[in-house]
């Protein structure tokens, strides 16, 4: 990689000037790099027929990174999406650029999501210098085999913390269970065991349109929906507990994982290939098994009797979800740019 004549391109999906917490740590470096933005609509991301409006506005960010890049740029895509038409372009279109999107997910969606992914990954996966990042290598099996996609497309590259999140020493907290987030949590699993717990509170924070508005929420579950961020962020703060039951094994819960991490909050998350990156069970934090109401009602009564053992385990995630550091990724992504260029 020539540094006099490369630039990195990077993409977020959303105010550049709030990626200067990654974009930050390649000023430093021998290349030089320019992040493009979108206008973040709320709305465009939590109701239905506003999709549409998203899409445009990733399509419109793809478009606007090949025009304003050369051959010998490499385009960094935050949103594994934007990154996939950039390649979708470069395919159809007979374009020349080095892509790489952060993060592929590739979680059951609705009959849009699935047309869209369907033609725009398998152009992207066919243009020779597209790649992609996943946070576990059991997803590099799952995804080459899925999509029929070479394994030299893909690179392991785990969830990082950001310098916003706030650090805070462990404390006992309100005594309650704090459950919340937007994708995949497994809200029948969590009610369930909190059903076995009648004298636990539990605090929930969702998005209205992803919660099945059939469910019986126990008395002892207080549920918020579509909160303000502050909001949400005050009631992980001031639990005692995280219980993160999800209902899939693809990534999923990994930013307030992460975020309660970093607030010494003790953990309890579903065990997939992604959580196995951060979690050593019981050391820094607990794993269950997928959709087991009962173990996870056992973990957390278990956590709720024993202080000492909360305060060991977040103190322990605390030390270990540093190693997750921007510095720490930032090389990570260098290290992968040097390899695909």
């Amino acid at each position: 990689m020539n540094s006099k004549n490369t630039k990195i391109i990077f993409l977020v999906d959303y105010d550049p000037i709030n990626f200067n917490w990654l974009a930050k740590q390649f000023e430093n470096t021998e290349f030089d790099s320019k992040t493009y933005g979108m206008a973040d609509s709320k709305k465009n991301r939590t109701v239905k027929w506003r999709r549409i409006l998203l899409f445009y506005n990733y399509i419109n960010l793809a478009i606007r990174s090949l025009l304003h890049s050369k051959e010998s740029d490499i385009i960094v895509s935050w949103n594994f999406i934007v990154g996939a038409f950039a390649g979708f372009f470069c395919k159809i279109l007979f374009l020349k650029r080095t892509i790489l999107s952060i993060n592929m997910i590739s979680n059951e969606k609705g009959f849009f999501n699935k047309m869209v992914r369907k033609i725009v990954y398998n152009k992207a996966f066919n243009y020779p210098k597209f790649y992609a990042t996943v946070n576990s290598e059991e997803l590099i099996d799952s995804y080459s085999n899925n999509f029929i996609i070479n394994r030299a497309h893909f690179f392991l590259l785990p969830d990082c913390i950001r310098h916003e999140y706030e650090n805070a020493p462990y404390s006992i907290g309100n005594k309650k269970v704090f459950c919340g987030g937007e994708a995949m949590r497994d809200w029948p699993t969590l009610f369930k065991a909190a059903k076995l717990l009648p004298s636990v509170k539990f605090v929930g924070v969702a998005r209205r349109k992803l919660f099945d508005t059939k469910l019986e929420i126990p008395a002892n579950v207080e549920m918020y929906y579509d909160t303000e961020p502050d909001f949400f962020y005050e009631q992980l703060k001031k639990s005692s507990l995280v219980a993160l039951p999800l209902s899939t094994k693809a990534p999923a819960g990994l930013i307030v994982m992460i975020q309660a991490a970093l607030l010494s909050k003790p953990i309890i998350i579903t065990k997939t290939s992604s959580t196995l990156n951060y979690i050593e069970n019981m050391r820094n934090g607990i794993l269950v098994s997928l959709g087991n109401e009962t173990e996870l009602a056992e973990r957390i009564e278990y956590l709720t009797l024993n202080n000492d053992v909360r305060r060991n385990l977040a103190e322990n995630m605390f030390i270990d979800i540093k190693r997750f550091s921007p510095e720490n990724y930032a090389k990570k992504i260098m290290k992968i740019l040097r390899v695909i260029s």
